[in-house]
C-alpha cells in the first residue's frame, strides 16, 4: 500500500535509508506541492544518496530515465497544470545532482549524455511556467533550476558546449522574454552556466554574438511601451547588467560590447 505524503514526511524526517521502493516512493513525490516535503525532505535525500557509495548504476538508470520522460523534466508540458512545474522543476535539481556524481564515477553511457543534450534543449524551448517563489507552494524556480543542471553539464568530460548554441540561444530567449519579469537571480544562474561554458569550450566571441543575435531584433524594432516592452526592457537590462558585473569580476573581456549595448537599451527608453 502507497504511502500518503504526510506518512512519507514522517519517514524521511527519521532519515530512513534508501531502497529501491522509497527511491521510487521520493521520485513519485519529487513534485509535490507540499514545500517541506518536496524542498526540504525529498530532494536533500535524493541529492545526499545520490552523492553516496552505496548509489549504483541501477539506480542511477532509475532516476536517468524518470527524469527524461514525461513523467519528470516534460511531466504535463503545455497543459493548463499549474502545479505541474513542480516537478519539471525539481527534476532538474535532481539531474544536476546526478551530472555532478557522473562528472567522477562516469556511470552514464555516450547514448545516455545524447539523448540528454537534446532533451534539456527542448525542455528550454518549450517550459512556458518560469515563476521563481509561488504562494502557498513555495519554489518553483524552473529557469534558475534549468541553469544549475547547465552549469554541471558544461562542465561534464562528455559535454561540448561549443556544440551547445541552439540550447544558448534558448537560455537568451527565456531571460528575456516579455510576458514574465525575473524577480529572483534567474540571470546570475544562467549567466554563471554561460561562464562555464566559455571555460570549457565556447569562445567568448561567440557567446556574445548568440546574445547580440537575439536582442539585435528588439533593439531595432519600433515598440509602443506597453506592459509587455516594459517586460522585455527590464528582462534584457537585468541580463546584461549581470553579465557585465560578470565578466568585470573575473577579468574576462566582453566588458566594451556589453557596455555599448547597455548605452544602447538606455538610449531606447530614455534617449540621449
Amino acid at each position: 500500500m502507497a504511502r500518503t505524503e504526510q506518512q512519507l514526511k514522517e519517514l524521511l524526517q527519521q532519515d530512513a535509508s534508501v531502497t529501491p521502493a522509497l527511491l521510487d516512493e521520493l521520485l513519485l513525490h519529487i513534485g509535490s506541492t507540499d514545500s517541506e516535503l518536496r524542498d526540504g525532505l525529498v530532494y536533500p535525500q535524493l541529492a545526499t544518496y545520490i552523492a553516496s557509495e552505496s548509489f549504483t548504476i541501477e539506480d542511477t538508470n532509475r532516476i536517468f530515465d524518470f527524469i527524461l520522460s514525461g513523467h519528470g523534466l516534460m511531466y504535463r508540458m503545455g497543459t493548463a497544470d499549474t502545479t505541474a512545474v513542480l516537478t519539471r522543476s525539481f527534476s532538474a535539481l535532481a539531474l544536476a545532482e546526478l551530472l555532478v556524481m557522473d562528472k567522477t564515477r562516469r556511470i552514464l553511457n555516450q547514448e545516455q549524455l545524447y539523448r540528454l543534450s537534446t532533451y534539456l534543449q527542448t525542455y528550454l524551448e518549450q517550459e512556458k511556467d518560469v515563476r521563481g517563489f509561488i504562494d502557498g507552494m513555495g519554489w518553483a524556480h524552473s529557469m534558475a533550476h534549468i541553469a544549475d543542471v547547465y552549469a554541471v553539464w558544461f562542465t561534464h568530460p562528455a559535454s561540448r558546449p561549443q556544440e551547445e548554441l541552439g540550447a544558448i540561444d534558448a537560455m537568451i530567449r527565456q531571460l528575456i522574454r516579455s510576458d514574465y519579469l525575473y524577480v529572483d537571480e534567474e540571470a546570475d544562474r544562467m549567466v554563471t552556466a554561460w561562464l562555464q561554458a566559455c571555460r570549457h569550450g565556447l569562445s567568448e566571441d561567440v557567446l556574445l554574438q548568440r546574445i547580440e543575435r537575439n536582442i539585435k531584433e528588439w533593439l531595432e524594432s519600433d515598440v509602443t511601451w506597453g506592459d509587455a516592452e516594459w517586460t522585455t526592457y527590464r528582462n534584457v537590462k537585468q541580463m546584461l547588467q549581470t553579465l557585465y558585473f560578470r565578466l568585470k569580476w573575473e577579468e574576462q573581456s566582453g566588458l566594451v560590447l556589453v557596455e555599448e549595448w547597455l548605452r544602447q537599451v538606455h538610449q531606447r527608453t530614455h534617449g540621449g
